[in-house]
Order: structure tokens, then sequence, then C-alpha cells
């Protein structure tokens, strides 16, 4: 064992440094895959978020439901608090109708089994006989369960 300047002996051997190396480069190509994992899982929630958009135009109230758990929130631009089923039954009986879907700034940011989903909704239609159209600010929040990605929270917020 070498000693430095000081008398002190360096205990650095050769196998301790390359386990040393070894375990670094395994933490490097380890979050190197965490972040490829995260990429994935984001693309997965961007393109739910079109099939939703698309389930929307449709008023495909099946597919809807498979992408929304049960206990979904959503606080819409008027500041009402609205449930899954409350969701489904207008789009159902055709109380809330869609005639355009546009997406716009789309950014998911991804917590593990939790996704955030920022974006811009440029939407028009009617809802109860009154036309709407206009843009708005939207959060979306999913959770992975069973390997699939679920709406369980949404706000959005008026763009003057």
């Amino acid at each position: 064992m070498r000693r430095d300047p000081s008398g002190c002996r360096l205990g650095l051997t050769l196998a301790a440094l390359a386990t040393i190396v070894l375990g670094l480069s395994g933490s490097v190509a380890m979050a190197a895959q965490d972040k490829t994992s995260a990429s994935a899982a984001a693309d997965s929630v961007r393109s739910l978020e079109r099939a939703r958009g698309e389930a929307l135009m449709r008023a495909d109230t099946t597919a809807l439901s498979r992408m929304t758990a049960d206990e979904f929130v959503e606080i819409s631009r008027l500041g009402q608090l609205r449930t899954k089923a409350d969701n489904l039954r207008d789009i159902a009986s055709g109380a809330l109708k869609l005639t355009s879907v546009q997406y716009d700034s789309t950014t998911v940011r991804v917590y593990g089994d939790v996704a955030v989903l920022t974006a811009i909704a440029n939407n028009a239609g009617t809802f109860r006989g009154f036309p709407f159209a206009g843009r708005i600010w939207y959060t979306r929040v999913f959770v992975k369960r069973e390997d699939r990605w679920q709406a369980v929270a949404m706000q959005h917020t008026s763009i003057p």
C-alpha cells in the first residue's frame, strides 16, 4: 500500500477503483433507462389525450369511460365541480356536443405512476343548447393502473 507525502496510506486499489467506476456507469445507465421510460410514458399519455379528443368528437362514451377513472373530478371553466358520471351523462344525452377539438402547447411530466398533462384546448360545440367556443388552459392528472393510464382530475381556466 502506498503512502502520501504526509505518511497516510492511500487505500484505493485498482480493484476498488474499478468497482467504483463500474458502479457509476451502472447508475448512469439506469438514469438513461429511467429517462427513456419516462419519455415513453409521456408519449403514451399524449396519445391517450389525442384519442380522448377523437372520442369526444364521436360522443364515444364507452371509450371515454375506459380513459377516465371512476373517482375522476373536474373543475370546469365555470367553476363547477363535475364527476365522471356528470360528463358521460351529458355526452350520452347530447347535452354536451363538441364540433371541434384542437390541442396546442401540450406538455407531460411523469412521476412514476402519475402523469400531469398541461395544454391549451381550442374547443367548440354546444352545452345544453348554448354554443361555446374558445381557448382554455387545462391540466389533467393521470394515474397508471393495471398497465394503462386513466384521468383522475382536470381543471380548466379560460384564456381571455
